[in-house]
This record gives C-alpha cells, structure tokens and sequence, in this order.
C-alpha cells in the first residue's frame, strides 16, 4: 500500500474538461460584465434602479424571495424585492443587514441553527424574550420577520447557536 494510481486521461475527457472550464469561465464573465454595468449605471442614479428586463431571475438579500425586472431592485446594497427596500427606506430595518448576515437571524436559522420550533418561536416572541422585526408588504401582510442580533442577546444567551453538523472525510 501507500503507491499512487496512475490514472490515464483519454483526448475525449481533456475534451470535456477543457469545455467545462470556458464555459464556467464564461458564466463567470457574463456575471462580472452585468455588475460593471450596473456600477456604471448606479452612477446615474445613485438612489437605485429596478433590475433589467431581460428574463433573469434573482433573490432578494434579504427575505429571498424571486425578483426580476420591476419587481426588483438593485443599489448600492445590492439586490432586494420592493417591499424590503421599502421597509429599509421607512426604517423597520436597517440598510447595514444587506452586507452583513451575522447581524441577522432569519426565520429559517431558527429551526435549522437553534433547534426551535415555530410554536416555540411565537411563545418567546410573546414573552419578550425573542424580539423580531416583520417585514410587511403595502397592504400590511407580513412576509417575513428579520432578528437583530443587537436586539436579542437575552435570547442568545438562553439558546445558543446549535454547532453545525457536518460530514467527516
């Protein structure tokens, strides 16, 4: 044992390499080129814009939800839906979230990174010991609800972050 395996490479699988190398390179370029664009344009107009009409769909920094066109808008923060850029413009929640995760505990990291259940969630909502910011749209549905970590250290001392599972090589 402890001898390495040669391994021979037929011209059909250099072939494939080679072409799954440009066309990943490609993606990679026509992502790039579409950020440079839109730096040029938020140069224009420095308050944002709605994303390109072109088809592409996206999701939202956010509350993740699937955006495009003039569902979507785009600033110096990055990608959002409308009613979250509206909800950082009215105040419900910071503007600095959308560059930092770590300030943040969504929804979904309540279950999966502390073991909660959503029954459990609205009691310690209830009793003041979580302490959420809901995300609503125009006519006042919530949609989503964003925990500041900065509001929740009572919480976070309570239950901490379950460590993360991962598989052993």
């Amino acid at each position: 044992m402890g001898g390495k395996a040669k391994r021979k490479y037929t011209e059909q699988a250099y072939r494939e390499a080679y072409a799954s190398v440009r066309e990943f390179a490609e993606i990679v370029y026509e992502i790039a080129k579409r950020q440079h664009l839109r730096e040029q344009k938020l140069k224009k107009h420095p308050k944002g814009f709605h994303l390109e009409e072109d088809g592409s769909i996206y999701n939202c920094i956010i509350c993740h939800r699937q955006i495009s066109g003039k569902s979507g808008w785009w600033d110096k923060l990055g990608q959002k839906c409308l009613d979250c850029q509206r909800n950082i413009k009215e105040g419900v929640i910071p503007a600095k979230i959308c560059q930092n995760d770590d300030l943040v505990i969504k929804n979904w990291q309540l279950r999966s990174n502390y073991g909660l259940h959503w029954s459990t969630v609205r009691k310690l909502r209830r009793e003041g010991v979580l302490k959420g910011r809901d995300l609503k749209t125009k006519d006042g549905t919530i949609y989503f609800t964003v925990y500041l970590v900065s509001e929740n250290k009572e919480f976070l001392k309570k239950y901490p972050k379950k460590p993360v599972m991962g598989s052993k090589m």
